[in-house]
């Protein structure tokens, strides 16, 4: 697991000028297609410093944010008060009981553990009979340890086995953190295999992405 206590100040400033924020958006789309949040109990898995959950939130959600960072988790606490901040690690959820949610949302944050189906399965033991889950993730066609832009913009994608990488640079999320890269079947499979119904899978930015990469990938399904 990463820990992002080091990067958390850090991080902060990337949400506040405006890094996660188009995802944080398109998740609160979703989910508001799908349900009315009014009342609803909403589980923020790695919910770092607090934006996605605090908006939430502010639909009616009742909403409990999860993360292990103490960094991460001391910004949120100065964010809103009205979130349940829990400090747990997502593969196990060992404060969180049995079909107590109506809703899981994860942003952007599998790919800093080492086994998403843990993940998953925890997500869907969490969840009530019938509630949903949406995840998003950096999309691993091209957020890759081996895409490379190439001249005419297209990517060319070297390899694209399960591993974990760091990318080039230094002072940037990845270069500093690192990420576990994962292809789409082992996400979609490893959902399903918790046990979760797929109703549709997302690529935000697909319809309008003329000459720019997709950078997202995720999943909405249903605990049956």
């Amino acid at each position: 697991m990463l820990n992002y206590d080091s990067f958390a100040e850090q991080y902060d400033a990337m949400v506040k000028q405006g890094g996660p924020r188009k995802v944080h958006k398109y998740i609160v789309e979703q989910v508001s297609k799908e349900m009315d949040l009014s009342g609803k109990e909403l589980c923020d898995l790695g919910c770092g410093q607090g934006e996605l959950a605090d908006r939430l939130h502010r639909l009616g959600a009742r909403v409990t944010g999860v993360d292990y960072s103490h960094a991460m988790l001391d910004l949120a606490r100065k964010l809103t008060a009205e979130v349940l901040w829990v400090r747990d690690d997502a593969m196990t959820l060992r404060t969180l009981q049995d079909e107590s949610f109506d809703v899981v949302v994860s942003s952007i944050m599998l790919m800093d553990l080492p086994d998403h189906e843990a993940v998953f399965r925890q997500s869907h033991r969490i969840l009530k009979h019938g509630g949903i889950m949406i995840w998003l993730v950096m999309h691993p066609c091209f957020q890759s340890p081996f895409s490379h832009p190439l001249d005419d913009g297209a990517r060319k994608v070297y390899q694209y086995a399960p591993q974990f990488w760091k990318s080039h640079g230094t002072g940037t999320l990845r270069s500093t953190l690192g990420a576990y890269h994962r292809p789409v079947a082992e996400y979609l499979n490893g959902f399903m295999g918790a046990g979760f119904a797929l109703k549709r899978v997302l690529e935000p930015g697909y319809e309008t992405a003329n000459d720019s990469v997709i950078q997202h990938f995720g999943a909405i399904g249903y605990k049956v």
